[in-house]
């Protein structure tokens, strides 16, 4: 045992301390970039459902156009 620090429990306890502060940074940093994917994410759905009810839109004018409609809109 060291007996040059008068409390080694109390040393210990910091670093136990100091670790979990490291720990708990690291956490936070990896739940904010997940909701930063999440808000990504949902602005994509958006623009896929958005393309997705253009491309419709042009599958039915060229259906129309196909079958003679081509004053179709």
């Amino acid at each position: 045992m060291d007996y040059s620090d008068p409390y080694p429990a109390d040393s210990e306890q910091f670093m136990l301390i100091e670790e979990l502060y490291k720990q708990t940074d690291k956490q936070q940093v990896r739940i904010d970039d997940m909701l930063h994917n999440d808000i990504n994410i949902k602005s994509l759905e958006k623009a896929v459902e958005k393309l997705q009810s253009d491309v419709e839109k042009l599958k039915d004018k060229q259906r129309s156009f196909s079958n003679g409609d081509h004053n179709a809109q």
